[in-house]
């Protein structure tokens, strides 16, 4: 590669000393490029905030929304404050299955809804078995 190819250099190489080029620009233009670079700066801040907000509130609905489908309980007395349900043991007889993913039709006895929930999600919860003493 030549150094004719690029302007700059080969004026250089040819014209080594030439007392009409002027290394450092004019005041003019030194001052307009202190504002054009003032004016960047400002506009990269201004960019950087719009960035930073955005990301700010698409974390906060985001959280929020994440929050709102965290609940377990999504269709049995959902007005109550705390489900209870008790059962005495002399009802039981031999053995009885409750239901611990809020997902049976039968609740709180166990339908086997969990099989599909498991199967969904890739959750692993299953029924509370309780058994009589022989």
């Amino acid at each position: 590669m030549t150094w004719e190819g690029f302007s700059f250099l080969s004026q250089a190489a040819t014209n080594p000393v030439d007392p009409q080029v002027q290394l450092l620009p004019s005041q003019g233009v030194s001052s307009a490029m202190d504002q054009s670079t003032s004016n960047n700066t400002k506009g990269l801040l201004y960019a950087a905030g719009i960035v930073a907000g955005g990301i700010a509130i698409g974390y906060f609905i985001g959280y929020k929304y994440a929050m709102s489908k965290a609940r377990i309980n999504t269709k049995h007395q959902l007005a109550n404050d705390k489900i209870v349900d008790t059962i005495d043991m002399e009802d039981i007889g031999e053995k009885k299955v409750f239901c611990r993913c809020w997902k049976s039709e039968k609740f709180p006895y166990c339908d086997g809804a969990h099989t599909k929930h498991n199967q969904e999600t890739g959750d692993n919860v299953g029924p509370l078995v309780v058994k009589s003493k022989q």
